[in-house]
């Protein structure tokens, strides 16, 4: 999350929400926007109901919870209209989108 909040001058400079959806429970977020200080909207899916709609469950993982299926790792982004301009995925639970990825495709898909 920290990578992220990396993103936020430039973020908040062209008015764009950073929205995340984890499969921690609400309380698990509440812990670790204090620890890491975090700004962004962090919404919990910790049913997987969310990653399920999106068809995003990792069906070879386990979670540390023992649900099988971590979230894949995918970054959205979607304009003012809610089209989706670009995705970006992970198989690996671990590996998230690098903030310079994040902001080159802000640059390309959200110019102004």
């Amino acid at each position: 999350m920290r990578r992220w909040e990396e993103l936020r001058p430039e973020l908040d400079a062209r008015g764009i929400a950073l929205v995340t959806v984890c499969s921690d429970t609400p309380e698990e977020i509440r812990k670790g926007r204090r620890k890491h200080g975090a700004q962004a909207v962090m919404l919990s899916d910790s049913d997987l109901a969310v990653t399920d709609r999106y068809h995003l469950r990792n069906p070879h993982s386990i979670t540390p919870k023992g649900i099988r299926g971590m979230p894949i790792p995918t970054t959205f982004l979607v304009d003012a209209n809610g089209t989706v301009r670009w995705i970006d995925q992970s198989e690996n639970y671990q590996a998230r989108s690098h903030p310079d990825r994040v902001l080159g495709a802000i640059r390309e898909h959200l110019p102004g």
